[in-house]
This record gives structure tokens, sequence and C-alpha cells, in this order.
């Protein structure tokens, strides 16, 4: 193990949150008011993108909810990754956009909700899938990611 791994396995180790798997075909913004909604939240788009060195960017909103001590991310599974264009091609010097996924062993994951703090009386999970649209959430074991380190930013 490399230098830097050991170094982000000691922040992991630091960092305790749950994370929760959403399959769901609403927007972003919109599953972020259901959110909102059903657990009143004040998630808000961040002003940037995650972007991660090549896996391209990632629609991240969050709230710091300081009176309890949480602080609720949501991820959208997909981004989008832009590249050159070929030189050679019908559309030659255009821009190539290419799907990447932010846990690429979850492809099928729509979105990620992370939780860092206590999860005492939420009822998540139930709440979650409460939410009309969402067609399935469940819960993630983190030690079992092996990109689990894109969450982390």
């Amino acid at each position: 193990m490399g230098v830097m791994e050991e170094l982000w396995e000691d922040l992991l180790d630091e960092t305790v949150f749950s994370l929760f798997a959403i399959h769901s075909n609403l927007e972003d913004y919109a599953l972020a008011y259901a959110l909102n909604s059903a657990f009143g939240l004040h998630l808000r788009r961040t002003p940037k993108d995650l972007e991660l060195d090549k896996d391209g960017f990632f629609v991240v909103f969050e709230w710091n909810d300081q009176r309890s001590y949480r602080e609720w991310t949501l991820f959208r599974n997909s981004g989008t990754e832009y590249s050159s264009g070929s030189e050679v091609g019908l559309f030659k010097n255009e821009p190539e956009v290419k799907r990447r996924s932010l846990i690429p062993e979850k492809r099928e994951v729509d979105f990620f909700l992370k939780l860092e703090g206590e999860e005492n009386n939420l009822k998540l999970l139930p709440g979650l899938l409460s939410i009309p649209k969402v067609s399935t959430a469940y819960r993630l074991e983190t030690a079992k990611l092996k990109s689990r380190y894109n969450l982390i930013y």
C-alpha cells in the first residue's frame, strides 16, 4: 500500500458516514427538493460541480445542519467528461462528451445520499422509499466500495 492510499484510509477511518443508494428518474434538482420536503433539509447545489481527474464533473447538493451536527450531501452518480474532438470525421474538432460514474462499481445507481453525523430517529430509508418517483433506495456498506474515496471531497 502506498503513502497516498494509507492517508486516504486514515481519513476514511476518521470520517464516519452513512451512504444510501437511490434509484430514481427524477432530475437532480427535483430529488433535492423532494429530500428537502421529506426530511426538512436545506440542500443547495454547490457553486462548483465535483471534479474528478479522469472521471469528469458530478452534480452535488449539500447542507450543513449545524444544529444537529450533520452534513448532508446528494451526489448524482453519472457525470460528464469533456474532451477535445477528434481530428477526423464528420464532427472534427467538436468537443466529445462521455458519461462517467462517480462510483463505477455501482453504475446502476442514479444518486448517492451521504450523511455525516448521527442518524438517530431519522428513519431515512422509509422516508426515501416514500418519495414519489424513487423506485428503490437502500443502505450501502462503504467499506466494500472500491471508489469510496470519490465521496470525500
